[in-house]
Formats: structure tokens, sequence, C-alpha cells
């Protein structure tokens, strides 16, 4: 039995060996892209159409009309505004939200899983807003009265429509909105105060988009490589690997690592 699992082990090391050869002979060739104001995408991010041996798959972003933009889990493309290597964050902006003195009507519903959260873990929301079209006024200091920037965007028919906003915790539900109004976009957003928020605030928070940590990239590469556990800080943005407490947990660790399902390198040569 122990001859068989030292057997094992030299299998587990000679195969990480191997794995960080292609790794650093991939990245070696591998210079940063950039597209519109985002100027160093470099690893674990690639752009789509790069080299295949750069960057990781699971976190390719796209190029379109010189504007760097991430697909969400159903699709939807969403703008790339920073990325923050040192933290291991990228933070992401609805495309239809634009500084004005009106109001630009998010083009996507954003609830805080819709990214993948094998690969990312969004950050900092505690609130959701609603966005809804209502028949009537509503004299209510809980709703905030919106002014969009483009009516037809949001509304379906020429009839006068009322348009809201009501800012909820993180976790509201239909059941919370007091009146008969149809909703328009559910969007989770940072922190909000609720008391005399005006239509400006509520722009300047969507503005600033979200956060998403990319950490579980640093877990897989770092910790999970190796068959050790990974436990994740997100307020310092560091992880740290523990050892498993027995062999079997160890190597279980360490397959599940070098599978198709949580691939994290790709090697060519492989």
């Amino acid at each position: 039995m122990m001859f068989r699992e030292a057997k094992l082990v030299v299998l587990a090391l000679f195969h990480t060996f191997f794995l960080a050869i292609c790794a650093a002979n991939g990245n070696q060739t591998c210079r940063p892209s950039s597209c519109g104001d985002i100027q160093n995408i470099s690893y674990p991010f690639r752009l789509k159409g790069d080299p295949s041996g750069c960057g990781d798959p699971d976190y390719e972003l796209v190029c379109e009309n010189n504007r760097t933009m991430i697909n969400s889990r159903n699709g939807d493309k969403y703008d790339v505004a920073d990325i923050n290597y040192d933290h291991s964050t990228i933070r992401v902006v609805d495309p239809g939200v634009k500084k004005g003195n009106c109001f630009s009507t998010p083009l996507y519903s954003l609830p805080y899983y819709i990214f993948d959260s094998y690969y990312y873990s969004v950050l900092g929301v505690s609130n959701t807003t609603v966005l809804m079209n209502c028949k009537q006024p509503i004299s209510d200091d809980n709703y905030i009265p919106i002014t969009p920037c483009n009516s037809s965007n949001v509304t379906s028919s020429s009839s006068q429509a009322h348009l809201y906003a009501l800012v909820g915790g993180k976790y509201m539900e239909v059941g919370d909105i007091k009146y008969s109004c149809t909703i328009l976009r559910t969007i989770a957003t940072r922190f909000l105060k609720h008391d005399n928020l005006s239509m400006s605030d509520l722009q300047e928070v969507l503005l600033l988009g979200l956060d998403l940590s990319f950490l579980s990239f640093r877990c897989k590469s770092e910790c999970e490589v190796k068959g050790l556990n990974c436990d994740v800080n997100y307020s310092n943005h560091t992880v740290q690997c523990t050892k498993p407490r027995n062999f079997l947990k160890w190597f279980s660790l360490y397959i599940r690592s070098i599978l198709g399902v949580d691939r994290f390198i790709e090697c060519k040569a492989y």
C-alpha cells in the first residue's frame, strides 16, 4: 500500500513539473494585449483571438468597438472598466449606463449571481435596485423618480409612463414592491443609503459598476495544482494554501485540479 502511494506521489510531482514547464514556455512568448482604455490585459486574462497558449480560456475577454468586454453567465456583455492585478479584481459596468443629466437605463438586469461563481466572486454588493414602470404617479419617498434619456428603451407603448427606482436589501423580493408596477431591471449595486436618494446618486453608483474577484484562479494555480486546500481572504486580497489532513484528500484535490473540469492552464504540447 505504501509503495502504491509512493508511485502516485511521484506521478503527481512529475505532472506538476511538466505543467510548470508548459506554463513557463507559454508565458515567455505572450505579450499583454490591449483594447480601448484597458492597456494591460495579461495572465490569467486573454483577449479573444490571442494565441492559444496565452492566458486562460476561462478568463477570456472580447474587444468590440474598441471596448474591452466580459461575458456574463447568460451571454450578456459588460464593459470592463478596470483590472487590478494586485488585488485580483476586475470592475464591470453595464454598457447602457452613461454620464449625463438624464438617467441612462442599464441594458441588462444584473443580479449578484450573474457571473460564474467558480471563476468570479462579486464583491461589495449590499443592495438590490429595481427599476420599474408604473401606470400612476407614486407619492412615496422610497421611490426615486427617474427621467430616462430615452424612454423608448424602457417603455413598450406610447402611453405616459412613470418611472421609478426602489433601493432595497441585497435579497429584495418582488413582494417588497407595494404598488402595481412593471419591473424593468433588477440590479445588484454597491452600498446605497436609503434616505434622500436622488436619481443622480443612483446614476453615480451604477457608473461605478461592480468589482469581481478572480482570486479563485490563484487558488487553482497556487494551491489546488499542488493538491492543497485554499483559504481566500477577500478583504486582504490574498489566498493561503493549507495541507489536507490525509493523503487521499490531497490526491483527490490534485486530480481535480488537472482534469478538464478544473483545467487551469492550456499547453499546446500537452
